[in-house]
């Protein structure tokens, strides 16, 4: 449980943006978090560049980019027409990535950290074994 409420406390503070990256230890570079924005680090010092509006973090180019160039997860916009308040699995992306829709509009897609998948029950992030099926492998 420690895990799921770490987690939990990472991601609610940053839906839709690019986490707190540490750029002490890392080279200077782009760190993508997230398709609606991504970190900058320059000279230990981190910058977060949120993309303007319909514009998503684009892996190839390492910047902003139309929804239309980019690939899926970012480059997929999700119908939340019928959708209720919410965060959603992607399971086009084997849930390691998930999706908001608030007042019937996509917000974007968000990743889980490395070695876990969106848990519905939770709405967060958890290890594969404590989530139950399509995303998980936890069993009855």
């Amino acid at each position: 449980m420690e895990k799921v409420v770490i987690f939990l406390a990472a991601l609610s503070a940053f839906v839709g943006t690019a986490a707190a990256v540490n750029c002490t230890t890392l080279a200077d570079g782009v760190y993508e978090t997230g398709c609606r924005s991504y970190a900058v680090c320059t000279g230990s010092k981190v910058t977060i560049v949120e993309c303007p509006e319909h514009k998503v973090y684009n892996n190839q180019t390492g910047r902003c980019d139309n929804v239309t160039n980019v690939a899926p997860p970012c480059g997929l916009m999700v119908d939340c027409s019928t959708q209720t308040d919410g965060r959603y699995p992607d399971t086009s992306n084997n849930c390691q990535s998930w999706y908001t829709c608030n007042d019937k509009k996509f917000l974007g897609h968000n990743f889980c950290p490395e070695g876990t998948v969106f848990d519905s029950t939770l709405s967060t992030c958890n290890w594969k074994d404590a989530v139950a099926p399509p995303c998980g492998t936890l069993s009855g």
